[in-house]
């Protein structure tokens, strides 16, 4: 009696946190563009052009930037599917790099190389100075800059696209391969004409996913963006925190999160489309790779790579190696520094806190929604029921951040706590109805007719067969929470600062080495739960 009574509290509990997201979210959203309706005048004069000039400049970075990612995941792909190599596997394992670093870190990795007074920078200088020319300023200065900017997140996320297409390429069916080369086609027709159809679908998907991430990129364009030009996302936050102008704030809100909406419609077309295409040009079992060749490919390989050690390995091992550089000498001294600041103490402890509380409401409210869209939808023919988990990716965290600051003007742990909640719980959705589809329906429908009680068969059979996928799901959630920076930025909540903003504001105040400590350790608690996550997935 006692036991049906908590499965009873459980699953309400978990009912009102999934209706409670859910209306948080719609508020939220809601007093972001209620500026536009206020008779209040703006206070710089913004027209049409005014808002389509960011919204054509994130469009633009968020294309090249996948330029960049889908040109080098492909031709990384190409080899991590087909060929051995030294470090293929560590190649394929920065695949979590995108989805579990904080981009703050990238962003200080490639300040510490590829800044004014970077280590690229210093090398160049030295060398001009011994070919006796007179270097008065950084050679390299394209980081601040458009160009820097995509160079940044291109090379930040092209590991995304190097994996799902390596995953998708080393099990393709080689029947029409075979075919085309009987035929008389050469390794590159054959590319052209059968491989790269197969991979189409994957190829749209992963470019998608890494548009959305670049189109919604905060901190990158913040730190390197020029003065001619922003994105949406800069601009909302600019809008409200520098110029307290919360209509033009709300008319950039709008756009963006329109545009967004649409992306993410395409994304999740490509996303399917992808799943019912692998079950056709899919097989099980992975082709044999053969070792790398000499000549043209050993060319191609490096024209590949070395960009890939320049922009991606140098600034990401270049964090550790400020964190333990100590008065210009490889030292633990700065760890010490950084470990005697009790700010340190106070925003790590507020980050275990705070990303705990975010995953624990996430996961509790995606399992409302997983099993009531379950029971109601088994064979996935009601679209209405899949629209609901993509819509909060279709709003950015400075978006709801600002709808949080026109409803109470200041922010609060709890707060913080509910706009990641609101807007994870999909990322935790994902994982659970994933899972929640792999149950035999005829061992549900058996179960259900044995029991009188509906809350059985979640209660004895589902949530038993997919609790590793619920402490997955935490594991992924606490990962994307902690290495957050946007949200606790825009809120601005008073004695409650994450680490992720105390890194950045470490970065800002010029502590290069203390902030790539205070990075380091932020990584390794993202990375650590990512791992966790991705281990029990």
């Amino acid at each position: 009696m006692l036991f049906k009574a908590f499965r009873r509290i459980a699953a309400a509990g978990s009912v009102a946190i999934f209706v409670l997201l859910c209306a948080f979210f719609l508020l939220a959203l809601g007093a972001a563009l209620t500026p536009l309706a206020s008779g209040a005048q703006s206070a710089s004069p913004f027209s049409l052009v005014s808002v389509m000039r960011p919204a054509w400049y994130t469009i633009k970075i968020a294309a090249v930037s996948t330029g960049i990612a889908v040109a080098f995941g492909l031709a990384a792909a190409f080899f991590t599917a087909n060929r051995t190599f030294p470090g293929r596997r560590f190649l394929l394992a920065l695949s979590a790099v995108p989805l579990s670093v904080p981009t703050l870190l990238i962003a200080l990795g490639f300040v510490s190389v590829f800044g004014m007074h970077g280590s690229a920078n210093r090398l160049f200088a030295a060398a001009a100075r011994a070919a006796g020319a007179d270097v008065q300023n950084a050679p390299l200065s394209f980081l601040y800059s458009f160009w820097g900017i995509v160079i940044v997140q291109g090379f930040y996320n092209f590991p995304l696209v190097m994996r799902l297409c390596s995953d998708v390429w080393q099990r393709l069916r080689p029947d029409e391969a075979d075919a085309a080369r009987l035929l008389g086609a050469s390794e590159w027709k054959v590319f052209r004409s059968v491989t790269l159809y197969q991979l189409a679908p994957a190829i749209a998907s992963s470019a998608m996913l890494v548009f959305l991430y670049c189109f919604f990129s905060f901190i990158i364009v913040l730190l390197f963006g020029s003065a001619g030009g922003t994105t949406l996302e800069v601009a909302v936050y600019r809008s409200v925190r520098s110029s307290l102008d919360l209509k033009q704030g709300a008319a950039f809100a709008l756009c963006e999160t329109l545009l967004a909406f649409l992306f993410v419609s395409l994304y999740s077309r490509f996303e399917l489309s992808g799943r019912r295409s692998s079950g056709i040009t899919g097989k099980s079992e992975t082709a044999p790779r053969r070792p790398l060749k000499a000549g043209m490919e050993a060319v191609f390989f490096a024209a590949v790579f070395i960009p890939v050690v320049l922009f991606f390995l140098w600034p990401f091992f270049s964090v550790l190696g400020g964190a333990f550089k100590y008065k210009n000498a490889f030292s633990f001294g700065t760890f010490g520094t950084l470990f005697s600041r009790p700010s340190f103490w106070f925003s790590l402890r507020n980050t275990l806190i705070a990303s705990s509380a975010t995953a624990a409401v996430s996961v509790a409210g995606a399992c409302a929604a997983s099993f009531f869209i379950h029971a109601i939808d088994p064979f996935k023919t009601k679209i209405g029921f899949r629209l609901v988990p993509i819509l909060p990716m279709a709003v950015s965290s400075v978006v709801l951040g600002f709808g949080i600051i026109v409803l109470v003007r200041k922010g609060s742990p709890l707060l913080l706590i509910g706009a990641q909640s609101a807007l994870l719980w999909p990322l935790a959705f994902r994982y659970i109805s994933s899972a929640l589809d792999r149950i035999p329906l005829s061992m549900l429908n058996a179960a259900r007719l044995l029991s009188a009680d509906p809350l059985d068969c979640v209660f004895r059979i589902q949530l038993p067969l997919i609790h590793r996928t619920l402490i997955s799901a935490f594991g992924f959630c606490f990962a994307a929470a902690s290495a957050e920076a946007s949200l606790p930025l825009m809120l601005s909540v008073p004695h409650f600062e994450t680490l992720a903003l105390f890194t950045y504001r470490l970065a800002g105040a010029y502590r290069f080495n203390e902030a790539c400590a205070a990075g380091c350790i932020l990584g390794l608690l993202s990375i650590g739960f990512f791992i966790l996550g991705d281990r029990l997935k």
